[in-house]
């Protein structure tokens, strides 16, 4: 299971060492609420100046993990204020072994949007936006024909759910789409690292586009939720079973 989640999340490259170290330490809980926190805390891992010990406060501070003030210093935030859809606390919750309350918690979320997109999109029924979904379905079943489990079918996938929100039409959704494509792109990851997706899933995708095509609103709404759901059941049997397997 670690080594999925390292492969998942391979390309994370941009963040320092340091506000790597403390982002993950912060949401493996080694550090309470309102702790504060100093650059002398992580001299024993590496050589900690003050300058770059502010860089890496002022992306945590960014991502909502710390606050930072001139009389009381660098405290951790509480976990109501953290931006749970920022790719890297994202991986920092994987890594920590919170793997199945993540999936669970971003199906549920992702459960209450994307049927209204879907709805919303049925009912615009933009011919050039369906297209673009049925593009996106066919980059998808080549890819599933060469590698299932490849990042070109991630980006895909990710492109298929995409459209449907653009192809809303409403600036509220599209916007969401927007911030979840680096979420989605690296929760698809995890599903191929694991080799996990259900046999019929390109079925299901199918069925979402077939009813925004009929400008059918409500089967779009259905078609959408059976989507997440049986992709989320499955992935969480496999995650399970994988669970057992390693303890």
């Amino acid at each position: 299971m670690a080594r999925a989640v390292r492969s998942a999340f391979a390309s994370r490259h941009h963040l320092s060492p340091l506000a790597d170290e403390m982002g993950g330490r912060i949401v493996a809980g080694e550090f309470s609420v309102g702790d504060v926190l100093s650059e002398k805390m992580f001299g024993a891992t590496r050589n900690v100046s003050r300058t770059s010990f502010r860089e890496a406060v002022k992306v945590l501070a960014g991502k909502g993990m710390v606050t930072a003030r001139q009389r009381t210093g660098t405290l951790v935030a509480p976990r109501t204020s953290w931006n749970l859809l920022d790719p890297d606390l994202m991986a920092w919750r994987l890594a920590s072994g919170d793997i199945d309350r993540f999936i669970q918690d971003f199906f549920v979320f992702r459960e209450g949007i994307e049927p209204l997109a879907a709805e919303s999109a049925a009912q615009r029924r933009d011919p050039a936006a369906i297209e673009v979904i049925q593009e996106a379905l066919d980059e998808m079943r080549a890819e599933e024909g060469r590698d299932p489990f490849g990042q070109s079918f991630v980006a895909a996938d990710v492109h298929f759910h995409k459209a449907i929100f653009q192809a809303s039409n409403n600036e509220f959704l599209i916007a969401m789409g927007n911030m979840l494509e680096m979420p989605l792109t690296l929760s698809f990851s995890l599903h191929s690292s694991l080799h996990v997706g259900p046999a019929n899933r390109l079925a299901l995708h199918e069925a979402v586009l077939s009813a925004i095509r009929a400008g059918n609103a409500a089967s779009a709404r259905l078609a959408s939720l059976d989507l997440l759901k049986g992709v989320a059941h499955h992935v969480h049997d496999i995650v399970t079973d994988q669970a057992r397997a390693a303890s």
